[in-house]
């Protein structure tokens, strides 16, 4: 037998490893069926609500809140900063896209008319109407 203070599967009940059952296990048709009273099952669902307020109330402290809504407050502006971006440049896709439909009028009405039709084009576009 093995030393048990240098033997790495030691365990500390002297258990080997070995099944030592009397009996062999029970079939899985016949596992003995375990009622609780109403009294049980009231204590039981007492006892897990208060170890999950225990639970949250020593999760959620001061600390914790602040670094949880600091992470929060973080993604938000990202996203924001993000969807700015977007705006941004599509605003400037949209202000390119109408110059090269502008350009691409005025080019036809120049190729038709010449510059007397495109200032006719130019003024009715722009013309304040005093």
């Amino acid at each position: 037998m093995s030393d048990p203070a240098t033997d790495p599967n030691h365990h500390p009940s002297g258990w080997d490893g070995v099944e030592q059952r009397k009996h062999p296990p029970t079939p899985l048709h016949r596992v003995a069926e375990v009622r609780l009273t109403d009294e049980t099952i009231e204590y039981l669902e007492q006892k897990i609500a208060q170890a999950v307020r225990d639970g949250i109330a020593g999760a959620i402290t001061e600390d914790a809140a602040a670094r949880f809504w600091g992470a929060g407050l973080t993604v938000l502006e990202k996203q924001a900063t993000a969807q700015t971006g977007k705006l941004v440049l599509s605003g400037l896709s949209g202000l390119v896209s109408k110059g090269f439909l502008f350009l691409l009028i005025g080019g036809l009405v120049y190729a038709v008319g010449g510059w007397t039709a495109l200032a006719g084009l130019l003024k009715a576009l722009f013309h304040s109407g005093g």
